[in-house]
């Protein structure tokens, strides 16, 4: 008998796990490695990792940083360089951010909830701050502009960091901090959780063997994807009884779309060092570089429904819409960009089934939602992830968060 078993070896599991090692701890991770949504690939010919899931972090993040100094973690800033690309014309963006952040702050301040697109609607823009504005939402948020909630809005630091030798770093010294005396089962894939105060029984199936564990409490940090994905999928998990007042919070939830390629080159073709590129490609809107690090590495980005859009291109017709993409921005012959392309990497969240999603965002009326979802329920199950986060959603900086209110809460 367990103290407590967690349910998820991500930046949430694994926080809360190692702030409560000191108890008899049993985690439990489907996939065969710890970190979830921070994927971070290592190569002996590259300076630097490719991320195929998490890879910055957004703002001051004082818990996230906590561990980074801890960790003795070599983070760095990144240059706030933003252009806009069209006709293969380049101009700074200039007070992007105070553009951003007062149209974002005026979203929030509505006085009935509405869709960020219907929000965007009644404001007098320049045409390409409406693109940048709705490109931005449905990018950071991995949203659809057309379903997330315009109250859920806020302010959004201009200080981006990266963690200089990748994101599992961070996870990896998580997990060096949890007693070796408490069990760490990954591949181990949970189905059922039956539970009543006081008590929990959890189905776990490694290697098509079936084994029941048993705890006092579970803490349950799944992917949204995951919680809203019907009971006879791979990955999905039953309750039983079932969770009622999760429902009505799930039913406000949304799970975002991405689509991230990194490529790598034999050089780079960009005539100029830049940090971030926008535009109004229907496929992939947002590019960004190594940069302040130098690196034959472009990474592209779409949330949302220019995500949709992609996916549903297949994957071999994603490079090529990616280097459409790149030939327009940079003003390049398709030709020369193909003939330097050495490899690309990329990672399907969406089909995953043990993802089923980038990460989540509130729907029209849903504001609450992730605070709801947050709650515990009898003191037996808890409940972290960032899709419990309200006021750092979709990051890794609101996963750790909320494993630490997860771990106060149990204590």
């Amino acid at each position: 008998m367990y103290d407590l078993i967690i349910i998820g070896a991500g930046a949430a599991g694994l926080t809360a796990a190692r702030a409560l090692s000191h108890r008899k701890l049993c985690i439990v991770e489907a996939r065969d490695r710890i970190g979830g949504r921070i994927h971070s690939l290592h190569f002996d010919d590259l300076p630097l990792p490719i991320e195929l899931g998490a890879e910055f972090i957004h703002g001051e993040a004082k818990d996230t940083f906590a561990i980074v100094d801890s960790a003795a973690l070599l983070t760095y800033r990144l240059p706030d360089d933003h252009s806009w690309s069209s006709n293969n014309t380049w101009r700074s963006i200039d007070k992007l951010w105070e553009s951003l952040d007062a149209l974002l702050e005026r979203a929030g301040n509505s006085k009935r909830d509405r869709s960020f697109a219907d929000f965007l609607r009644t404001q007098r823009l320049t045409p390409m701050m409406r693109k940048l504005a709705r490109n931005f939402v449905e990018g950071y948020h991995a949203a659809h502009a057309d379903r997330i909630s315009a109250k859920t809005m806020s302010a959004i630091s201009d200080a981006q960091f990266r963690i200089a030798g990748g994101y599992d770093s961070l996870t990896n010294w998580l997990r060096s901090g949890i007693s070796t005396t408490n069990s760490l089962r990954l591949g181990s894939l949970v189905k059922e959780i039956r539970w009543k105060r006081g008590r929990v029984e959890v189905d776990c199936e490694t290697n098509h063997t079936t084994e029941t564990l048993r705890a006092r409490a579970a803490l349950i940090t799944i992917p949204l994807g995951v919680w809203k994905a019907p009971t006879d999928q791979t990955g999905a998990i039953r309750f039983v009884p079932e969770l009622r007042a999760k429902q009505k919070a799930l039913d406000h939830l949304e799970v975002g779309h991405v689509v991230k390629i990194t490529f790598r080159f034999r050089e780079p073709f960009w005539k100029q060092p830049f940090n971030f590129v926008h535009c109004d490609d229907r496929f992939l809107p947002t590019w960004w570089t190594s940069a302040p690090a130098r690196s034959p590495l472009l990474t592209g980005w779409a949330g949302g429904h220019a995500a949709d859009a992609l996916l549903a291109e297949g994957p071999e017709a994603m490079i090529d819409r990616a280097i459409d993409a790149m030939s327009r921005i940079f003003g390049t012959r398709r030709s020369r960009i193909a003939r330097t392309l050495v490899t690309a990497w990329t990672h399907d969240w969406q089909s995953d089934p043990l993802s089923r999603g980038a990460y989540s965002y509130a729907a029209v009326g849903g504001s609450h939602a992730h605070a709801e979802l947050a709650k515990p329920i009898q003191s037996t199950l808890f409940f972290a992830g960032e899709a419990t986060s309200s006021d750092q959603t979709g990051t890794v900086a609101g996963a750790i968060a909320s494993g630490l209110r997860a771990a106060r809460q149990i204590q």
